[in-house]
């Protein structure tokens, strides 16, 4: 999913750019500092994915700059380019401070032209010619779901991000109608560029009793973690509707340690359901692709995603999709999966036990979310990052 070219960069992938002999490579630093590994989400699968699709013979030159043991946990990105190490990690008022000195010292020292700024925030100081990537507004759409500081913090800083950015890129067509309608942002400098399409599929040598020996039923899958909008809560009470009828199906879920895990495991007690309710928290990525194979569906009732990665991931591995009705979902989903209302149980019930023992259902689920995978891996998003970031430097 690439949109209409901001003004600074002309066409679309492809278009003609400076190349050759006579053009020196454009230097890009790229603003990882924020990218704690396993523990941001689609931001960091985003971010891993769009750096890796970036042709081999570019002439852009990049430096990536990322926290410690940013290069073991990205081995590949790390043989390909350049990478920076920060000398603090984990506490954020530290990184918020790196990144407003040791940052912008590092990149005058190598004369870089242009910093990307993955993270959402652009810092006060810095190199003057900047991107950066708005994956969503949800800290300003629903302030009450995010901590005091943080909802303080983004209130103030990405306001001020998206007027010092050149280039602005978000994932969605619905995140820029959110930035459009409310930062006011001029439609014209909002590229969006969603992640590529990864239709690989590693194979597992753990059989799925291994990695959830108690799980003997059907089940449907939710790559994610328990983070309150991501709204699990309606799938415990679907699944106890569903064993009320005799239908006999788990709920996997995977991801790393949430905020709502506890709660959620009395919850699905509470409701005779703790026996099919499987958190397998953070598992290697063969053996979530194996789940995608097994499982009847991937259910996912978020309430708010800029875009939804995995479902995408889904439907390229044949996995049926049931989807909720909100934010990007309906946009990314399109015809390939079915839509249904993230807080209505009785609807998720139903989507799921149609799809229980119903072969026939099943494949034309897949069949459409696999078409709908061929439309979005029609695009080169890599090319394109290239193309802007060239006619940024070259202006």
């Amino acid at each position: 999913m690439v949109s209409d070219a901001p003004e600074v960069l002309e066409a679309s992938a492809g278009s003609d750019v400076p190349t050759g002999p006579e053009t020196s490579a454009a230097h890009v630093g790229v603003n990882l500092l924020w990218l704690r590994s396993g523990r941001v989400g689609g931001t960091e699968d985003y971010a891993v994915r769009m750096l890796s699709a970036i042709p081999l013979d570019s002439s852009v030159h990049l430096t990536l700059f990322g926290p410690p043991g940013f290069a073991e946990a990205h081995p590949v990105l790390a043989e390909r380019f350049e990478v920076v190490t920060s000398p603090v990690g984990k506490s954020r008022l530290l990184r918020v401070l790196i990144e407003n000195t040791w940052l912008a010292v590092q990149c005058r020292r190598r004369q870089i032209a242009l910093v990307h700024h993955f993270g959402g925030t652009v810092p006060w100081v810095g190199v003057r010619l900047a991107i950066v990537t708005v994956h969503d507004l949800h800290p300003l759409d629903h302030p009450r779901r995010f901590s005091l500081i943080k909802r303080l913090y983004l209130r103030a800083m990405l306001p001020w991000s998206v007027r010092r950015a050149e280039v602005i890129v978000t994932v969605s067509e619905f995140c820029r109608s959110r930035l459009v309608e409310r930062l006011k942002v001029d439609p014209q400098r909002v590229a969006v560029v969603s992640a590529p399409v990864d239709t690989s599929s590693a194979d597992s040598d753990m059989p799925l009793a291994a990695a959830a020996p108690d799980l003997a039923s059907p089940f449907v899958l939710y790559p994610a973690l328990t983070y309150p909008h991501k709204n699990h809560e309606v799938l415990l009470r679907a699944l106890a509707r569903l064993a009320a009828d005799g239908v006999d199906v788990a709920l996997v879920v995977s991801g790393g340690p949430g905020p709502l895990d506890s709660k959620l495991d009395h919850l699905a007690d509470k409701l005779g359901v703790g026996g099919r309710w499987h958190r397998l928290g953070r598992i290697p990525r063969a053996v979530l692709d194996g789940l995608y194979r097994q499982a009847v569906a991937v259910v996912f009732p978020s309430r708010y995603e800029g875009y939804g990665l995995p479902v995408v991931e889904a439907m390229a591995r044949g996995c049926p999709v049931v989807a909720a009705d909100a934010g990007a979902l309906p946009e990314v989903v399109g015809s390939g999966g079915r839509l249904v209302n993230p807080d209505d149980a009785e609807m998720w019930a139903r989507a799921i036990g149609e799809l229980v023992g119903d072969s026939d259902a099943c494949q034309a689920l897949s069949e459409a979310g696999a078409s709908r995978v061929g439309e979005l891996a029609e695009l080169d998003p890599g090319t394109y990052l290239c193309d802007l970031y060239s006619q940024m430097v070259a202006r």
